[in-house]
C-alpha cells in the first residue's frame, strides 16, 4: 500500500510544475520517539523523485518543508540493492544523516514492502540496513575520536560549565565529544520526602555565535549516567551552528562515535542513549568489530 501523497509541507505558493514533473511521493517518518518515556524522537520528509530534479531544487523543497530532514530517493533506485540518498536541513545539504536514512528505509519497508540493503550518499559512505521483525536497523562504520586538549581550549568558553574531556575526529565535516562530569550539573529537591535526583544536559547553555566561530566540528555534549553493562545509559545534546542547526532533536550520525568512545572507556558494546533535545529521542545501538547498528 502507497502512503498518502502529502503536499501540506511544501510553500503554497510552489510552482505546479515541480510536484507534477519531478516528484513521484512525498510523505513523512519518525524515528527515536519513546511514549514510554515521553521522547518526541524526530521526522522527515521523505521525497521520492523521478529523473531531473536538481539541487538547487532540492534545497528549495528543503527550506519549504518544516522537517529537520528532508530526504531525496530516486524512484529508479529504490527498489535496487543499491539507492543513492541525499538529506537536506532548511539551508544547506546535509552530510551524513542517521534518523533521515533510517525513516527512509522504515518509510519504504513499511508502505512499499521492501528496502534497498545500502543506501550510498554523495561522498559514497555506505548506510547499510538491516531489517529486523520488519524494522529497519542502521549499520555504520565506527569513528574513532582522539583525546584532543586544543578543543577544550577552544570550547571552555562556550558551555556553561567546566569540560571534563573532548575527544575529536578529522576537522572537516568532522565531530567533536565534549564529556561532563555527571555530577556538572546535579541538584536535590524534596518531594513527598523523598530525595528526587535530577542531573541531565537540559541545563547546558550554550553560545552558538562562538562556537560557530571558534570550532569547526559538529559538538556532541556527553554526560555518562550508568556504566553497568546491562542497564548502561548516557545522555547527549548535538550542536552543528556551522552546519545550518543550532541544535538537531535526534541524531542517529552521531552514535557512530560515541559507540568506540563508550568503549574505550567503559568497555561498553551497547547502551540506551537518550538525546536531551527539547522533543527528546531514545536510540539504542550495539558496537562491534569497528561496526555500530543502531535502531
Amino acid at each position: 500500500m502507497q502512503a498518502k501523497v502529502n503536499t501540506l509541507c511544501l510553500a503554497k505558493r510552489k510552482p505546479k510544475w515541480l510536484t507534477l514533473r519531478f516528484i513521484e511521493l512525498i510523505s513523512t517518518e519518525s524515528v527515536f520517539y519513546s511514549s514510554a518515556h515521553n521522547l518526541k524522537g524526530s521526522s522527515a520528509l521523505i521525497v521520492i523523485y523521478k529523473n531531473g530534479l536538481t539541487s538547487k531544487i532540492m534545497q528549495y523543497i528543503a527550506s519549504q518543508s518544516t522537517y529537520p530532514a528532508t530526504v531525496f530517493l530516486n524512484q529508479n533506485e529504490i527498489a535496487k540493492r543499491h539507492c543513492k540518498i541525499r538529506w537536506f536541513n532548511q539551508t544547506s545539504e546535509i552530510k551524513r544523516c542517521g534518523h533521515g536514512t533510517l525513516a527512509a528505509a522504515n518509510f519504504l519497508i513499511d508502505h512499499l514492502g521492501y528496502c534497498p540493503e545500502v543506501f550510498t550518499s554523495m561522498s559514497n559512505e555506505r548506510f547499510t540496513i538491516r531489517v529486523k521483525k520488519q524494522r529497519a536497523q542502521l549499520l555504520l562504520k565506527s569513528i574513532e575520536p582522539k583525546k584532543s586538549e586544543l578543543a577544550i581550549g577552544e570550547l571552555k568558553s562556550v558551555f556553561s560549565s567546566a569540560i571534563k574531556a573532548a575527544y575529536s575526529t578529522g576537522d572537516k565535516n568532522g565531530y567533536t565529544v565534549v564529556l561532563f562530569n555527571k555530577e556538572f550539573n546535579k541538584f536535590f529537591i524534596k518531594e513527598f520526602d523523598k530525595e528526587v535526583e535530577k542531573d541531565d544536559l537540559k541545563s547546558l547553555h550554550v553560545d552558538f555565535n562562538a562556537l560557530n566561530k571558534l570550532h569547526k566540528n559538529a559538538v556532541i555534549a556527553l554526560s555518562i549516567k550508568n556504566i553497568e553493562k546491562i542497564n548502561a545509559i548516557a545522555h547527549f545534546r548535538y550542536f552543528a551552528p556551522q552546519f545550518g542547526v543550532n541544535e538537531d532533536s535526534a541524531t542517529g550520525s552521531a552514535v557512530s562515535v560515541i559507540a568506540p568512545l563508550l568503549f574505550r572507556l567503559h568497555g561498553l558494546n551497547k547502551a540506551m542513549l537518550v538525546q536531551q533535545s527539547n522533543n527528546g529521542a531514545l536510540l539504542n545501538y550495539e558496537f562491534n568489530n569497528a561496526q555500530v547498528v543502531i535502531y
